[in-house]
């Protein structure tokens, strides 16, 4: 931990002498952890996943040169996805129908908009003959770790293969964690790697 804030200090240090656009975060955040494995649906296995969008005294100061350095503690509300793993030329898409979710502390149980739901994610061709599919959930997840407490996630979906279409109602449980979110990064680099790439792929950094 302590070893990899040290190299992103030096990195910084290197990137600004050599007039080099990059940006360097020391942070921490509050977020959540499966507990439970993936689940199976029709041969895919499939996750949940989350990303803190809220920040507590976070600050950010910027160079001429366009180098950053930003110091920030990460906290709830929530970016989330459904995110499944499948096989190439097997496992075609996916479909979130509802979302159920419920709080350990708060005792908040709540049905997500099934309206803002129903649309297909597309697995893409992965390395290895794999096959990933993304499906983004509108909106923000509305909780905050250490205030609600342990989460549980009901989510309605369904898997499509060559093979046919299997609907299932699958639970994600969530414990509260505290990780690191440090990261150095080098724009042109970032720019380059994301260049063909889907939105969903761009955006892969930072989810828990």
């Amino acid at each position: 931990m302590h070893g990899g804030r040290f190299a992103a200090r030096v990195a910084l240090g290197l990137c600004a002498f050599g007039q080099v656009s990059c940006m360097a975060l020391k942070a921490d955040k509050h977020t959540y952890s499966a507990s439970s494995p993936a689940v199976e649906v029709n041969g895919a296995k499939v996750r949940m996943q989350v990303k803190p969008e809220g920040t507590e005294n976070g600050s950010v100061a910027f160079s001429a040169m366009v180098v950053g350095a930003a110091i920030a503690t990460f906290d709830g509300p929530f970016r989330w996805r459904i995110e499944a793993e499948g096989r190439d030329l097997e496992h075609e898409s996916l479909v979130v129908h509802r979302i159920r979710t419920r709080t350990g502390k708060t005792g908040r149980d709540e049905w997500y908009p099934a309206s803002h739901l129903g649309r297909s994610a597309e697995f893409r061709r992965q390395d290895g003959g794999l096959a990933r599919a993304v499906y983004p959930v509108p909106g923000m997840l509305l909780v905050k770790p250490r205030e609600d407490g342990a989460l549980v996630v009901t989510v309605d979906l369904t898997v499509v293969s060559r093979d046919g279409a299997r609907r299932r109602m699958v639970t994600f449980k969530m414990d509260p964690a505290e990780k690191d979110a440090d990261e150095f990064v080098f724009l042109p680099t970032e720019i380059a790697e994301n260049i063909g790439k889907p939105l969903s792929e761009q955006d892969d950094k930072g989810w828990d």
